[in-house]
């Protein structure tokens, strides 16, 4: 295809209008919602980390009455250097690879800048930024992919005002951060195979392994990624370097991580060591597609080895003393990996009953299919004006039938941009595939990465509805000139 045209003086308004937009939007719900960024906000769209189920004696965090696995973890980096908490079926706090590293790292690294004051205050205020950021990373993905104008204005206007990643805006957790990290790789891999850049390759597959740190569940397609680059690389001038750049700046993202963990399990573990642990809480007789605790998840092996075996004497206490008495964290949770492959051999046809509800639950939250609500309360909702309390349902359910929609659709319709789409295709197939083949959340947290991609189409979708632009969009040569028009055109007849 011919050279698109540039960014130029009409993107850079365009795109400062649109962050301008996305730092309104969110700066006005951290301080209207979230009290000045000091609260988690009105209404939470992802999960909040799990609680410590035992508190260690002697162990203060930082103003939370009800610690969770995340403030241990920042707790001990900050203070002690060490990655490690109460994991789960641990009987103390050890070494641990049970979660992904980079988002506790992020915040033993701020840690030291608040001098005794709020850290997440801080968090807050950055997650801000990085979701204006994520914005612009968007509309320039738009532009680069499509060449149009207007699609890449619908695209930046739709993540500026989304409103699942404004509420999520206030919640400590990984969710700001993932979606800027696919976001960012999605925009380098589309340029580096677009333009053959060096330092974009690199920036590729630095940032696939940075995505991998903050959430496991993004490696399958980091990896898949990688794989596709390196196979266009081929094709591409000085292809060689891009693709080794690419490869080099993934691996050295993941060595440290990857090595820590062989030193620590004597065993190679690329980011968590909890793979099984997840099978079974998506596999087992009482799964439902999202999370579960560890008294659901040993009462479900209790149940199994008695279907298998009516004289089998297994308790929960005595399961957990089982699993306890383990010294290894990962031999702990392979302990689960027998009982999935005899879940799926002996019900199959619960094992995809499984599947399509971790899939409704990817999409939906867990939450949603109990009491057909997205989003969770806070007590700072009593205070915000009646119609955001009364509608706020209405307008996130609204948003997911129009990215599902139009968004499909808009897939669908982008048959001549595959080439230059592609990261963004295999996003919509890898990003999913993780938690429908183990299980969701109770909320969005899961899908919000993807809402991204999901929009982008969505945009592209409006696009083909304006009838000037339609026309150009389903033969792909929209933001090329007259002349490289009618010669993209004459290459197709021939």
């Amino acid at each position: 295809m011919a050279q698109k045209s540039q960014f130029g003086i009409a993107d850079i308004l365009l795109v400062g209008l649109i962050l301008a937009l996305a730092a309104g939007l969110r700066t006005g719900y951290l301080v209207r919602c979230a009290d000045n960024a000091s609260q988690a906000g009105a209404f939470q769209v992802q999960d909040s980390p799990p609680p410590l189920h035992d508190v260690p004696s002697g162990t203060t965090f930082r103003a939370q009455s009800a610690p969770t696995e995340l403030d241990a973890l920042v707790e001990n980096l900050s203070t002690s250097r060490w990655f490690g908490s109460l994991a789960p079926f641990a009987p103390r706090e050890e070494k641990t690879a049970h979660t992904a590293p980079g988002y506790p790292w992020l915040l033993s690294l701020l840690s030291p800048l608040t001098r005794g004051g709020d850290l997440d205050l801080l968090v807050r205020w950055l997650q801000c930024g990085l979701g204006t950021l994520t914005v612009g990373c968007y509309y320039l993905l738009a532009l680069r992919v499509f060449g149009s104008r207007t699609v890449a204005c619908f695209t930046g206007i739709l993540c500026a005002c989304h409103p699942f990643w404004i509420l999520n805006t206030a919640a400590i957790n990984d969710g700001v951060l993932t979606t800027f990290l696919l976001a960012f790789c999605c925009l380098m891999g589309a340029r580096a195979s677009a333009t053959s850049g060096p330092f974009a390759s690199f920036l590729f597959g630095l940032t696939l392994a940075g995505l991998s740190l903050v959430r496991a569940a993004m490696l399958p397609f980091a990896f898949v990624a990688l794989l596709w680059f390196l196979l266009r690389s081929r094709k591409l001038e000085r292809g060689w370097l891009c693709g080794l750049l690419a490869f080099l700046g993934m691996a050295n993202g993941l060595a440290p991580w990857t090595l820590r963990n062989f030193q620590t399990f004597n065993e190679p573990v690329p980011i968590v060591n909890t793979a099984f642990l997840h099978l079974w809480m998506g596999s087992n007789a009482l799964a439902n597609g999202g999370p579960q605790s560890e008294e659901q998840l040993l009462e479900a092996l209790v149940k199994q080895r008695r279907e298998k075996d009516a004289a089998n004497a297994s308790t929960v206490e005595t399961l957990r003393k089982e699993l306890e008495s383990k010294t290894s964290q990962s031999e702990r949770y392979r302990t689960f990996a027998r009982p999935v492959g005899e879940a799926i051999r002996a019900h199959p046809g619960r094992f995809l009953e499984n599947r399509l509800q971790a899939a409704i639950c990817f999409l939906l939250g867990e939450q949603w299919l109990a009491e057909r609500r997205m989003a969770r309360r806070t007590a700072s909702a009593d205070e915000l004006p009646r119609w955001m309390v009364r509608y706020h349902e209405a307008i996130l359910q609204g948003t997911v039938l129009l990215m599902l929609g139009l968004g499909l659709l808009g897939w669908r319709w982008t048959a001549r941009w595959q080439h230059d789409a592609m990261p963004t295709v295999l996003a919509l197939i890898w990003v999913p595939l993780p938690y429908v083949l183990t299980h969701a959340e109770v909320l969005s947290g899961p899908r919000l990465p993807l809402d991204g991609i999901l929009l982008l189409y969505t945009a592209f979708a409006l696009g083909c509805l304006c009838p000037g632009l339609a026309r150009y969009l389903f033969d792909g040569t929209a933001g090329l000139g007259p002349t490289d028009r009618n010669a993209a055109h004459a290459r197709r007849r021939a």
